[in-house]
């Protein structure tokens, strides 16, 4: 088999080395609880609280405002069920129709319930429309809820704005941070986000920890009672992971999203490459505005699990969309909702990470283009 290539860090990535480093002592000798009183756990306390500080400086945000949770869907279904607990008169919820399926998912449970949502439209390029968003809200909006990065195609939204409008209406706004964390700039004050998500294992950490932000000041009930994060998530903390996302939160500010603008050459160069050697391609998302390593690319006549399949075969890791819906066998909803045309344009998700280099990229573009003309053929042929 060929080295393994892989290009799908939007799905998870690998741990970085430091963090794995910074992890190990509390796996092996500082494995003391920290509730404990004696000094052996009240060590391991201290590091929590040293991690707390970096994540929150990472966003701009209190210490206080920091929860960690086990994952990003956890602190997705937190932050929304928390908003309709603090607003028990109201039904009504504002999202997209591009978001993450654990938001979606919550939606469907709370539309089974009575509540009503309104799923905000996207153009051809993913793109929504604020005017639209301001026509939907209601006496009866309790929430908004609007991802800052989309997972597939990579598109930014403009959390600020939407932040501001929220905030004039009086009306709570969590976003997904997910897929932005560690790619752009995040300031939670600026962005005037309520409450916000994000997660380990997409930024260099094992998989297991998630961040929830909860903007000080804001009610809050939480979804697992204990006195553990200041009575707000309960549990004994998972510290060698708790430790792990304080590292990588730190090594961020250290970078200062400088490795972002190496991801943007190598997609900008993968894309004109393809686009130069292969006939028919489609690039989906907003060109203009989306992340740095991100690209949902389809070509004409070409299948997207039929591409994935034969480059897996050349030890190239690609995906069709979401990790958390590749065992479904349906249309992603995101290309769904932006009206493309799957039958003749199915893409696949390039997402670059820290670890890839100009070589893989190459290698990639050189084998793109041979399975390409090879399942055309194979295609033009079976007709």
């Amino acid at each position: 088999m060929n080295k393994q290539i892989y290009f799908d860090n939007n799905a998870t990535t690998k741990c970085d080395e430091e963090v794995l480093n910074a992890m190990l002592p509390f796996l092996k000798e500082d494995y003391g609880n920290p509730s404990s009183i004696y000094e052996f756990g009240k060590d391991v306390k201290e590091k929590i609280t040293l991690a707390r500080k970096h994540v929150a400086k990472l966003l701009n945000a209190n210490e206080k405002e920091i929860i960690f949770t086990s994952c990003a869907s956890e602190s997705n279904v937190t932050a929304i069920m928390n908003a309709v607990k603090n607003n028990p008169n109201k039904k009504h919820i504002i999202t997209t129709s591009v978001e993450h399926a654990s938001i979606l998912e919550t939606m469907k449970y709370l539309e089974e319930i009575g509540y009503t949502v309104t799923y905000l439209s996207v153009d051809d390029r993913g793109r929504i429309d604020l005017e639209e968003l301001k026509k939907s809200i209601n006496d009866d909006t309790l929430l908004i809820a609007i991802m800052m990065a989309n997972n597939e195609i990579g598109n930014i939204y403009p959390i600020k704005e939407i932040g501001e409008i929220a905030k004039k209406n009086n009306i709570t706004f969590h976003c997904d941070a997910v897929q932005a964390i560690g790619k752009i700039p995040i300031d939670v004050k600026e962005m005037k986000v309520d409450t916000l998500s994000m997660s380990g294992h997409k930024i260099h950490t094992p998989k297991g920890i998630g961040i929830l932000y909860v903007r000080d000041g804001l009610p809050y009930v939480p979804l697992i009672f204990g006195h553990q994060e200041n009575n707000r998530r309960g549990g004994t903390e998972n510290v060698p992971y708790i430790i792990g996302i304080g590292k990588v939160a730190e090594m961020i500010l250290e970078d200062n999203y400088e490795i972002n603008k190496n991801l943007k050459y190598l997609r900008d160069k993968l894309e004109k490459e393809v686009k130069e050697n292969i006939e028919d391609v489609m690039i989906y998302g907003d060109l203009d505005n989306r992340l740095p390593n991100t690209s949902s690319i389809a070509f004409k006549g070409v299948k997207s699990e039929e591409l994935l399949l034969v480059l897996e075969s050349f030890g190239i890791c690609v995906s069709t969309g979401s990790a958390c819906n590749s065992m479904i066998a349906e249309p992603s909803h995101v290309l769904k909702a932006c009206h493309a045309d799957l039958e003749n344009y199915s893409p696949i998700r390039i997402s670059l990470g820290k670890y890839n280099t100009e070589e893989e990229v190459d290698i990639f573009v050189k084998n793109l283009i041979t399975v390409v003309n090879m399942l055309r053929r194979l295609n033009k042929n079976e007709k």
